[in-house]
């Protein structure tokens, strides 16, 4: 009796390749840029320079001007970021033989996470939503938002100089959609073939494309579909300055940043165990003039 297709099939195992493909692919340069200070508590308050009181020439015998200088205070919050991974005991123990199941779970959950820490760091607005922190759009002072054109218009050469002077303590980066990214390298490229250049990040590992030596931050959670005037199709293009004395950077709440992974342990009602991946963080800005938006830009 010949050996029939569906003994052999039985015979013989699929080539399975270890691992995962990944198909999610996230660029990690603001956090290799973007500092983060750890803070015992739930909230993190600091003073915001408001007025300050200057002196005054005077005439002999004049009376002196008494002044001094006003604060605001700022406060922001600690946030939680968390989510969790059930594994059922049987499949764990049973099909972890070409692919660490859970710790495939654990790293898509993770990555899950560092997407939405992303997109609120841009997006983020606590009135809207109490349960997350604001975000860059929200924090840009209007004093600090520059329009690319009453309706909207394509990114120049010259709106970018004047978005990278807004922020008067030297911006440590552009960050903008890889759309916008893709126009300005056509500009370039009109220039005798300049296809721009690359720097090195610290702690990063490889190039990332600068213009005029300020580094590009591809964050296509940036979104496409502002509103200016009659044009609903913009995106926006930030210059930041990341530093915990007077920038933009993150807060944690624990001793270092990072995400943290938890075992809860089994689950009371099922043949599961749970597994916790969690943030706590959030954002503060502390001089209003260590970021600046320039919106209104319609390559996206």
């Amino acid at each position: 009796m010949p050996l029939l297709e569906v003994e052999a099939n039985k015979l013989s195992e699929d080539l399975l390749e270890r691992g995962v493909i990944e198909e999610i692919i996230d660029r990690e340069e603001m956090f290799a840029l973007m500092p983060f200070k750890s803070i015992d508590g739930k909230a993190y308050l600091y003073n915001r320079e408001n007025e300050i009181s200057e002196g005054a020439f005077l005439d002999p015998y004049e009376a002196i001007p008494e002044g001094a200088a006003t604060f605001t205070e700022v406060t922001t919050r600690l946030r939680i970021l968390a989510g969790d991974v059930d594994m059922d005991k049987f499949l764990l123990s049973t099909q972890s033989d070409a692919n660490p199941q859970l710790a495939i779970q654990i790293a898509s959950k993770a990555k899950a996470l560092t997407r939405k820490l992303k997109r609120t760091m841009v997006n983020g607005n606590n009135g809207v939503n109490p349960k997350e922190f604001d975000g860059l759009k929200v924090l840009t002072p209007a004093a600090q938002t520059l329009v690319a054109g009453v309706n909207g218009a394509a990114v120049t050469f010259s709106a970018l100089d004047e978005l990278k002077d807004a922020v008067k303590l030297g911006a440590d980066c552009f960050m903008m959609r890889q759309g916008t990214w893709r126009a300005l390298k056509a500009l370039l490229r009109g220039f005798n073939g300049n296809a721009a250049d690359t720097i090195m990040l610290p702690n990063f590992g490889r190039p990332v494309p600068a213009i005029d030596g300020m580094p590009i931050i591809i964050n296509d959670f940036i979104t496409a579909d502002e509103v200016q005037g009659t044009s609903t199709v913009t995106t926006s293009i930030y210059a930041i300055k990341f530093d915990e004395s007077v920038g933009f950077h993150g807060i944690v709440g624990g001793e270092a940043a990072g995400l943290k992974v938890e075992e809860i342990g089994t689950i009371q009602n099922k043949d599961a165990v749970r597994y916790r991946v969690k943030w706590y963080v959030g954002a503060a800005l502390k001089a209003t003039h260590a970021v600046a938006r320039l919106k209104g830009v319609t390559n996206i």
